[in-house]
C-alpha cells in the first residue's frame, strides 16, 4: 500500500471477508523488494496483491525486483494491478510468475471505462477451483467454463470489447516496442518541463511513473485556479491532486494516444497560464 487505490485494495479484501495484512509505505514511497521479503517470511500468506504503478501520487513499484522476491515462496500467489501501466512497458507475465494480472480499459488503453480485463496462470485457475466463496460476476473459473464456448457468464458490453479489438489493431500497428519508447519519451517530455519550471517530483527518483507524473506543490501555486484558467482558456484538463493530496500536487497524463505534439500543447498551455 503506497497510494490510494492499493489502500482501497486493502479496504475492498476487508469487505469482502478476507483475512488481509497490510505493507503500508507513506503515499510517495515505492514498495522495495527487501519490504516484501521480510513481510512473507514473518507469516503465511496465500497471495501478494501489488498496484505497478500507483496512479495517485504517480510511483511506480519495481515489478521485476518484488517479483523475483516471490520466486522463493512458491505458493504466494502473484497479483498485479497494471492499470496504468498496462501496453506503456513491457510485462512478461508468465517470466515474472505473475498469476493474475489485471488491468482496465480507461487508461493506457485510451478507451471508455467499463471494461476490467484480466490474465489468469493456470495455478492461479487451480487455487480459485479450491475457494468455496470466491462468488460469480468475478469467477476464474465460471469465466474459463464460459470462454471454452466462446462466452461470458454476464452480458458483455459489446461495444467496448469491438473498441477494444480496434485499439488493439492500433496498437499492434505501432508496434510494441514502439509504444513503449513513445511512453517514455512523452514521460521524459514532461520531466523536463517540471524541472524547467521550478517544480519537484513526489516521487523519488527510480519510483516514477512512466505513464503520468505526478508534481509536488513546491511553489505553493492556486492549483484550483489554474485548472480553472487552463479548462476556460485552452480547453485543456489537468488533475489537482487526489484525495489527501489534492492541492499539494498535480497530475500530468502522458499515456494512450498522446504524442509529443499533444504534449508539447498542453505545457504550452500550462505555461500560459501558470499562476
Amino acid at each position: 500500500m503506497c497510494g490510494a487505490f492499493s489502500d482501497k485494495w486493502f479496504d475492498v479484501s476487508q469487505r469482502c471477508g478476507k483475512q488481509a495484512e497490510a505493507l503500508q509505505v507513506p503515499w510517495g514511497s515505492a514498495i522495495l523488494p527487501e519490504m516484501v521479503r521480510e513481510k512473507l517470511s514473518a507469516g503465511e500468506f496465500d497471495s501478494l496483491t501489488l498496484i505497478h504503478n500507483e496512479t495517485s501520487c504517480g510511483v511506480r513499484n519495481p515489478l521485476r525486483e518484488i517479483a523475483a522476491v516471490l520466486k522463493d515462496f512458491p505458493d504466494v500467489l502473484f497479483i498485479v494491478d497494471s492499470v496504468s501501466s498496462f501496453s506503456t512497458e513491457a510485462i512478461p507475465m508468465d517470466e515474472l510468475g505473475i498469476d493474475v494480472l489485471l488491468t482496465g480499459s480507461q487508461k493506457a488503453l485510451a478507451m471508455p471505462p467499463g471494461l476490467a480485463l484480466f490474465s489468469v496462470s493456470e495455478r492461479a485457475l487451480a487455487r480459485a477451483a479450491t475457494v468455496s466463496d470466491r462468488g460469480y460476476y468475478f469467477d476464474f473459473v465460471e469465466f474459463a467454463k464460459n470462454q471454452e464456448q466462446d462466452m461470458t457468464p454476464s452480458t458483455p458490453v459489446i461495444p467496448l470489447i469491438n473498441a477494444l479489438a480496434s485499439k488493439l489493431d492500433d496498437i499492434f500497428s505501432e508496434g510494441l516496442q514502439n509504444r513503449y519508447s513513445r511512453h517514455a519519451a512523452l514521460n521524459a517530455q514532461v520531466h523536463d518541463w517540471v524541472k524547467a519550471r521550478g517544480f519537484e517530483f513526489f516521487a523519488p527518483e527510480g519510483h516514477r511513473s512512466l505513464s503520468l507524473t505526478c508534481v509536488k506543490n513546491n511553489r505553493e501555486v492556486d492549483v484550483a485556479a489554474w485548472i480553472k484558467s487552463l479548462r476556460e482558456k485552452h480547453r485543456f484538463v489537468i488533475d489537482g491532486g487526489y484525495g489527501k493530496i489534492k492541492g499539494k500536487t498535480f497530475r500530468i497524463s502522458n499515456m494512450g494516444d498522446e504524442t509529443q505534439e499533444t504534449i508539447a500543447a498542453l505545457l504550452s498551455a500550462l505555461d500560459d497560464t501558470l499562476p
